[in-house]
Order: structure tokens, then C-alpha cells, then sequence
């Protein structure tokens, strides 16, 4: 697989499933050379794959109640507007509401539909000074609402005493929604939701959960008696995972499904794609929900029933990472090592699966695909760590790179990774792991490196590398480290800790605690994963910062950071350049315009390649590689 295949691939993605017949909706990303930008295609087909309706610019489809309709998020000049079509091609005409379109629900009688949009605050025009009154001064977003959207009326917002409405949902009578707002909430502190219902006809509104911990997901249930929904365990604190409760309305209580499992609800194992990014799905079947968990590498979808019980329906290990629930079965998209992003279909009646795109066919046609492997070792403290090693096909052995994951409590594995496919194809092994505070392992392995970053955490990739370099395949004496935000933390962390690495690449890294914990992620991120405030242990955010051990680097390190960055300040890679440079140590330095944190899903094609490039060059020169692509070298910044 070469660079240029990025711009050749294809996922499959946001499956709807029709309310009764074995017919689905989707979407198919790509990128368009011509934007250069990724592009979004709507398709209806059959099982067969054979199409009923095709959307150009469009994503997020939504069937109407009578399956006669698809309602769907119109991308116009980069904007997401509501619209509507029939499988005849007949376009209903949707008031647009103001703000981005984030979400829609159909009311049940298949007139009116629930919006949820988010409004962007524009780039600052000010030319005098202005006072910040809260944290909240320095979001891109301004606010979420939610919106009433019916023909031929003027959108209605609803809630607006509720705040930030960020999901919604319809009572099956279609004379309530159910809420998740932050209502009351203060978010300098906090990152909490609650759980509101509000009544159509009267236009009031009642607290159900009040805002304690953050909610991410609802689900109404067919009888209109229950409301599920997916809260995190413990308040700004992104180790938390995540449980399933039902929410009784006669009763005005709520209890936890499958209390006894041990992992995250809603959590799916992270890739290359944008797919497990958004919000969770929950869906009712009968007296059980179906949602999706991660289970070591893998993503589960499960139903998980009202008396307690627990059962996975899909029985592989692939990756399911959405889904949507019919009467005649389950459309899910999914991945695993070989295969980016396919939509299969599960019949709930017979049990039987069914593929119904093939994207991989084409895109991967001309590719040569190397396998990808578990490997694990067990701790020096007993606990379990889990990788997987891609191992290029050579009658030498191989270069290494360990790729360390951002969050840092996502987790990686059973997903396809162009950057293993591709850096195999020059002949360099990959190993990504999952290291303590990856999710899919339980709340004490995710709460396993807080307060202490750099420290139990790396001690897990140095004992996997261990012993992934003990075998044959791989040549222990050319071993580089790359990742990505929390990664790039990782990578900068291990150049100045250990002498075992030929290069360093820190991507979107965190030089220095101290500066980071006032930043844009602001201190409900840092003080939990920190384990408090700088002024309550001032001796871990100076000691286990990067910054303080750029003297002891001995390797050439290569510094990636987008100049719009909104999670990790630029000026992180900049404290370790000036750094670097002052020491007299080998470092490059690629700055990226206009992109953001996550560039390396939402990118620009162009800016992409230039990137992967740029490393690939860089990893080939330190390891001894062949580099397949060459790129003009970017310009060196004078100092």
C-alpha cells in the first residue's frame, strides 16, 4: 500500500435500516481530489446492492416512520442543512434553522422531525479589548439547540430556558422529547448533563436526571414507558466508562443494565476514520436495548436486557462500529486488519449475516495487504497488555515502529490502519498497543494512568516492545516511536527517558503540563488525568512534562503539529523545537495550515499526503528503509 492510496479508499458508513422491509440506508466517504476535502455520498439499496436512491453531498439519513421517505443533513458549501427525499426522487423542502445541522429525529406521525444543530462562533473580528466572563469565550461553539421542523412553518425552537440541547429524542405519542441538556450547569467546572422531558402541548419542561455525570445517549422505548440512556460513571473524568441505565417514567427512578459488565457502553475501538467518533446509537428491541461495547481491541454489538441478561449478536471478531436497528434485521458498519470500512446486514430472524457493500474489492484491488496479529504480555505488575503487530513480508527482519494511540483512553485493534498497511509496504513493521488507560479493558485498567503519565502507562509499551523485538521478524536495533496528542506525548516523553529508539515523531504532542493545563481543554481534562490541580502537585507536572528532559534526547526527532491545533497548542512542538535547536540536537519541524486536531481524519487530502510523506521520508532515513515517495522537504524556519 503507497501514500497515494489514501486518496483511492473508501468507508462505508451511518447505516439506516428501514423501518420494515430488508432495505438500508447509507453513506460512503471518500475523498474528492477536486475539494480536496473528504466528500459524502447517500445511497439506498437492497441487499443486493442494488440502488433505489442516490444523494450526492449528503449524510446522516433518517427513515421516516412509513418508510416512504429518507430525511438526511444536505452539505452545502460546507454547511449541514436538513432535507428530505422519497424513494421516487421527490424532495421535500425543509425550513433550514439556524446553525450547523448536527442531528434529526422523526416525530412518529412523519410530519414534523426534532433538529439538533450547533451554531460556530465566527472568527474574531475585534479590534478593541473585550472581557472574557468564562471558558465558554474561548469555544468554537457557541450553543446547541433543538429545533421543531415541519413544512411550510418557520422553524420553532424548543427548550430554550433548557440551555444546551445536545441529543434529542420523540416519545413514541409524539407529545414529548426527551432532552439532554446542560442546563444549571457551570462549565468552567463541569462537564455534566441532565436529562430533561418536555412537553409539547403545555411547553414545560421536568428534570428526570439531574446533571451529575455527562450523558451521551437516549433512546425512547416503543411502549413510551422507559427512557434509555448512556452515562459515564464519574464527572470530568474521560477515563470513565460508561453505563447503560433505563429510566422508568412511572416510577421516576433509573437502574443500570448488565451491572456486572466491566466495560464501556458506547465506546467503540478508534481508526483511521471518523467512524466511532460521533455519539453513541442505542436502540430498542422488545424488553432489551442493543448498543455496542469494546472489548480488548474489538467492538461488540449487544443487547442487553431489561431482566439483566446480556448477549453479544454479532459472534466475530470485527469491529462493529454503528448500527441501526428494523424490523426485518440490523444494518452495522464495520472493519477489522483487512478491510477499511464495509455494511453488512444481519437477519434477526434466521441469525444470518450478509455483506452488502464491497468497497474494499476496487479500492483495495491492486494492494497488497500484510497481516496483522495479536500479540500481548503480561505485565511486570500481572496485568494483561494487548497489541497488534503488522509484519511486512521479508526474509530479513524488520525495522520497527511502535505507534502509541491518542486520548489517551480510547483503544486500538481488530481496525484496518493505512499507517501499518503502508508503512509494511516499505518494509517496516508496526506495533500498536494499549497501553493502561485504554478503554476495553475495565474502569481500573482506564483509570490506570491517572496521575500518572509516563509512568505505568509507558512502563506497558516498553515491556510489549520487549517482547515484540525479541523475535525473529523484527530487528531490535532499528525501533522508532510515533503518536499522535496523547501518543505525541508518549513519543516525546520516551526520547528523553529511554536510549532505545533510532527517531522520534511527536505529533500534536504536549510538551509542558503547566501551560497545557490552562489551555483550551481546560482543567476538567488536566486535573483529572493529573490527579489535581498544578498548585496541588506541582513536582508530577514539572517532573513527568517532556519538556524537562529534552537534555537527555539522543535520538532525531520529527515534530508534526496543525497550526489551528484546538486541543494541543501549537506552541507545544515549538517549546520542544527551540528546545531541541538550543541542545544542538537533530529535529525537523512541519507545521500544518488550517487544520485542527484532528487532521489526520478530517484533513485536507493534499496537506495529508504532505505529512505522511514528510514522515515516511523521515522514518526510511532513521531506519534504514526504502523511502517509496519523495516530497520536496518543507521550509526550515530560521532561529
Amino acid at each position: 500500500m503507497a501514500l497515494e492510496d489514501l486518496a483511492g479508499l473508501h468507508w462505508a458508513m451511518e447505516p439506516a435500516a428501514h423501518p420494515s422491509e430488508p432495505v438500508l440506508a447509507y453513506v460512503v466517504s471518500g475523498f474528492d481530489r477536486d475539494s480536496d476535502h473528504l466528500a459524502y455520498d447517500l445511497f439506498v439499496t437492497d441487499l443486493d446492492g442494488a440502488q433505489l436512491l442516490h444523494q450526492p453531498a449528503a449524510r446522516a439519513p433518517r427513515w421516516s416512520p412509513d418508510g416512504e421517505q429518507v430525511a438526511f443533513a444536505r452539505i452545502d458549501n460546507g454547511r449541514r442543512v436538513p432535507a428530505c427525499r422519497s424513494l421516487a426522487g421527490d424532495e421535500w423542502v425543509i425550513p433550514a434553522p439556524s446553525g450547523d445541522l448536527v442531528d434529526l429525529r422523526w416525530a412518529p406521525d412523519g410530519l414534523r422531525l426534532v433538529a439538533l444543530t450547533a451554531t460556530t462562533r465566527p472568527p474574531p473580528t475585534r479590534r478593541q479589548p473585550y472581557r472574557v466572563t468564562s471558558s465558554d469565550d474561548f469555544a468554537p461553539i457557541v450553543a446547541h439547540d433543538a429545533w421543531i421542523l415541519e413544512p411550510d412553518a418557520d422553524p420553532a425552537i424548543i427548550g430554550e430556558d433548557l440551555g444546551n440541547a445536545t441529543i434529542a429524542d420523540w416519545s413514541p405519542d409524539g407529545g414529548r422529547i426527551a432532552v439532554v441538556s446542560d442546563k444549571g450547569v457551570n462549565r468552567d467546572r463541569s462537564l455534566a448533563s441532565g436529562l430533561w422531558m418536555w412537553d409539547l402541548t403545555t411547553g414545560n419542561s421536568e428534570c428526570l436526571v439531574p446533571p451529575v455525570v455527562p450523558i451521551y445517549a437516549i433512546a425512547w422505548s416503543p411502549d413510551g414507558r422507559s427512557i434509555a440512556y448512556l452515562a459515564a460513571a464519574r464527572n470530568n473524568a474521560n477515563s470513565a466508562i460508561n453505563h447503560l441505565w433505563v429510566y422508568d417514567l412511572e416510577s421516576r427512578t433509573g437502574r443500570r443494565l448488565a451491572d456486572g459488565l466491566d466495560r464501556s457502553v458506547g465506546k467503540p475501538v478508534r481508526g483511521d476514520d471518523e467512524r466511532a467518533i460521533g455519539s453513541p446509537i442505542l436502540s430498542w428491541s422488545g424488553d432489551s436495548v442493543t448498543a455496542i461495547y469494546a472489548e480488548g481491541g474489538r467492538s461488540r454489538l449487544a443487547r442487553f436486557g431489561l431482566d439483566g441478561s446480556f448477549e453479544n449478536v454479532i459472534a466475530s471478531d470485527l469491529c462493529v462500529l454503528e448500527f441501526s436497528q428494523g424490523a426485518a434485521g440490523i444494518a452495522y458498519s464495520w472493519s477489522d486488519p483487512l478491510t477499511p470500512g464495509e455494511i453488512s446486514w444481519l437477519d434477526t430472524t434466521r441469525g444470518t449475516t450478509r455483506q452488502v457493500t464491497h468497497l474494499g474489492e476496487s479500492d483495495l484491488a491492486d494492494v497488497q495487504i500484510a497481516p496483522t496479529t495479536e500479540v500481548s504480555v503480561v505485565a511486570s505488575d500481572g496485568v494483561r497488555v494487548d497489541g497488534w503487530l503488522t509484519v511486512p513480508d521479508s526474509p530479513s527482519p524488520s525495522p520497527l515502529v511502535l505507534q502509541v494511540h491518542g486520548g489517551p483512553h480510547y483503544a486500538i485493534g481488530e481496525r484496518f490502519s493505512f499507517d501499518a498497511q503502508r508503512l509494511a509496504a516499505q518494509g517496516i513493521a508496526v506495533l500498536r498497543a494499549n497501553p493502561r488507560g485504554s478503554q476495553g479493558y475495565g474502569q481500573a485498567f482506564a483509570d490506570g494512568n491517572l496521575g500518572d503519565w509516563g509512568g505505568r502507562d509507558f512502563e506497558d509499551l516498553m515491556e510489549l516492545l520487549d517482547e515484540v523485538t525479541d523475535r525473529e521478524s523484527i530487528d531490535a536495533n532499528r525501533v522508532a516511536i510515533i503518536g499522535e496528542s496523547y501518543g505525541g506525548y508518549m513519543a516525546a516523553w520516551a526520547a528523553g527517558t529511554v536510549d532505545r529508539f533510532e527517531a522520534v515523531v511527536v505529533e500534536s504532542g504536549i510538551a509542558d503540563f503547566l501551560s497545557s493545563a490552562g489551555g483550551t481543554v481546560g482543567p476538567t481534562f488536566w486535573y483529572s488525568e493529573l490527579g489535581g490541580a498544578p498548585w496541588d502537585n506541582p513536582t508530577l507536572y514539572m517532573e513527568r512534562s517532556p519538556i524537562t528532559r529534552l537534555h537527555r534526547v539522543t535520538a532525531p526527532v520529527l515534530l508534526i503539529h496543525c497550526e489551528k491545533d484546538e486541543m494541543a497548542s501549537i506552541t507545544q512542538s515549538e517549546a520542544i523545537y527551540a528546545g531541541l535547536r538550543d541542545l544542538g540536537r537533530e529535529v525537523e519541524f512541519l507545521r500544518v495550515p488550517e487544520e485542527g486536531h484532528f487532521f489526520n481524519v478530517f484533513g485536507a487530502l493534499s496537506r495529508r499526503l504532505e505529512r505522511t510523506a514528510v514522515l515516511d521520508t523521515f522514518l526510511a532515513k532513521h531506519l534504514g528503509a526504502e523511502a517509496v515517495h519523495q516530497q520536496p522537504e518543507p521550509k526550515e524556519i530560521d532561529s
